[in-house]
C-alpha cells in the first residue's frame, strides 16, 4: 500500500526550509496568515507543524503572540556543538559499521570540496548541511534509537547556524580537511580513533564558526 506523508510533515519540511534560507527571518515573528496562503494550506496543518517545529527547538513561542524564529546566535550554536561533540562519538562506537557508507561519505567529502572555492554565498547553501549528512551517514542504523534521534536533532537545528557563518566569511577548508582525516580512520576501521577525533573536530569546528556569529540579537524590523 502507498502511504502518504501526513501533510503536518510537509509543511514541516518546507518551514524548515524558509529558517535555512532566512526567507523566515532570524528574530522575527512568523506570520500565519501570510505563511498559510503562501503554503497554500489551512491555518490547521499549518499551527499543527509550527507547534511540533516548536516542541523541536526550531521555532519559540509568546503566549498570545504566536511563534517566533529564534535569532542566530553564537552561544546556542556553540553549545549545540559542544553537546555533539559527547553525543556524536558514543553514537559511532555503538553503531556497526556498513561498506556502502563509506563510499558514501567519500562523495560527500568530494563535493564539500569543490565548492571550497565558490563565493560565501554559494558555500553557505551548498555546504551548511554537510555536517548534517556526514551525521547521518555515519550513524545510519545506530542501535539506540533515542540517542540518534537526539543528534539528528541538533544536527539539524545546527544547519542554519553553519549557514550563516558560512555567509559571513567563515572558511571551512581545514574543517573538510578534518571530516577528510575522520574518514581515513572510519574505512581503515578505526572506529574508536574516528569517535574521539570527531569529537574534537565538533567541539573546535563549532567554536570556530561560532565565532561569526552575534553574540546578543539584533531588534527585528517587521514580522515574517
Amino acid at each position: 500500500m502507498i502511504q502518504r506523508k501526513p501533510l503536518r510533515d510537509e509543511v514541516q519540511k518546507e518551514i524548515l526550509t524558509r529558517l535555512v534560507d532566512q526567507r523566515l527571518r532570524p528574530g522575527s515573528r512568523v506570520n500565519e496568515s501570510h505563511l498559510s496562503i503562501e503554503l497554500g494550506v489551512s491555518r490547521t496543518p499549518l499551527r499543527e507543524a509550527m507547534l511540533g517545529l516548536e516542541g523541536a527547538g526550531f521555532l519559540g513561542s509568546d503566549v498570545g503572540r504566536g511563534f517566533l524564529i529564534p535569532p542566530l546566535l553564537a552561544a546556542p550554536f556553540r553549545e549545540g556543538q559542544q553537546v555533539l561533540s559527547r553525543l556524536a562519538p558514543l553514537a559511532l562506537t555503538l553503531t556497526p559499521p556498513v561498506p556502502h557508507r563509506v563510499m558514501d561519505l567519500q562523495n560527500v567529502l568530494g563535493r564539500a570540496r569543490l565548492r571550497l572555492g565558490a563565493s560565501p554565498a554559494e558555500r553557505a547553501a551548498d555546504l551548511a548541511p554537510v555536517s548534517q549528512r556526514w551525521s547521518s551517514l555515519l550513524l545510519e542504523g545506530c542501535p539506540n534509537r533515542t540517542l540518534g534521534r537526539d543528534i539528528a536533532r541538533l544536527e539539524a537545528l545546527a544547519v542554519r547556524g553553519w549557514r550563516e557563518a558560512l555567509r559571513l566569511g567563515y572558511d571551512p577548508t581545514d574543517q573538510v580537511a578534518s571530516w577528510n582525516a575522520l574518514y581515513e580512520q572510519v574505512r581503515a576501521g578505526q572506529r574508536e580513533a574516528a569517535a574521539q577525533a570527531w569529537g574534537r573536530h565538533l567541539e573546535q569546528y563549532g567554536a570556530a564558526a561560532a565565532a561569526f556569529l552575534p553574540a546578543a540579537a539584533a531588534v527585528a524590523a517587521s514580522e515574517a
